[in-house]
């Protein structure tokens, strides 16, 4: 298929241009280490999966944004046998959090490189007041066109509604734009949701999901559905 030539970007911010694992591991064990609460590999790892498993039933539908915040550290708790307020703990968090601006390798380069030559936007679920100071403080906000949330769009990806708030507001035609992201479940689901071209960055080179869009269009004509390995690669495969 031949290149499209794009107007819009729209673009993931944790673990795609923001290195949030850095960003969250930094926060956890600071937040952790002021109540004095164990912060060890294992304690982490629970997090994680407790966190993962709240943020997909978020994304799909089945708890609010409140809940999410206001679950996760009470039932890391629990699990870890703590005897704390998780909910005020989400707090100190949420705060520390917000601090953390680390890039992933090539992004603030490849950010400048597109902002001369496409409108970016950055499309996230993450938390309003957190994502816009981590983007200030990351010195990538200069290169964005728009920023949406979704705790202020009141949808999240990959729900089309939240696509649909977004292109309202673009004002561009969405055969001109294309989603790049690190979720297969938020960004690419919503992607194609959506009915635009998406880029899957896949730096840990995972194996394809069976419901992956194919790359010569069979699945999904007139459609580009690219996958990366680097951000390095972006300018030049768009």
């Amino acid at each position: 298929m031949e290149r499209k030539k794009y107007e819009a970007l729209l673009l993931d911010m944790d673990g795609t241009f923001l290195d949030f694992e850095a960003s969250q591991k930094q926060a956890f064990t600071k937040a952790m280490g002021r109540y004095g609460y164990p912060a060890g590999e294992e304690e982490y790892a629970a997090y994680c999966r407790i966190n993962h498993g709240l943020w997909e039933a978020f994304e799909r539908g089945e708890i609010d944004k409140p809940t999410l915040l206001s679950t996760r550290f009470v039932r890391l708790f629990g699990a870890l046998g703590i005897d704390g307020d998780g909910a005020a703990f989400e707090k100190e968090y949420q705060s520390l959090l917000g601090m953390g601006h680390d890039l992933v390798e090539g992004a603030f380069e490849v950010l400048e490189a597109l902002s001369d030559r496409y409108l970016l936007y950055v499309v996230t679920n993450g938390v309003e007041s957190t994502q816009r100071n981590r983007l200030r403080l990351s010195g990538i906000e200069r290169f964005m066109t728009g920023i949406f949330i979704s705790e202020t769009v009141g949808y999240q990806k990959p729900q089309k509604e939240f696509f649909d708030y977004c292109f309202s507001r673009i004002k561009r035609d969405r055969s001109r734009m294309i989603i790049i992201g690190d979720s297969l479940t938020s960004d690419i689901r919503g992607g194609v949701n959506a009915g635009i071209d998406t880029c899957w960055f896949n730096p840990s080179g995972k194996s394809r999901p069976d419901w992956w869009p194919r790359r010569n269009g069979t699945s999904r004509p007139g459609f580009r559905d690219l996958e990366i390995r680097s951000l390095r690669e972006l300018p030049e495969l768009l």
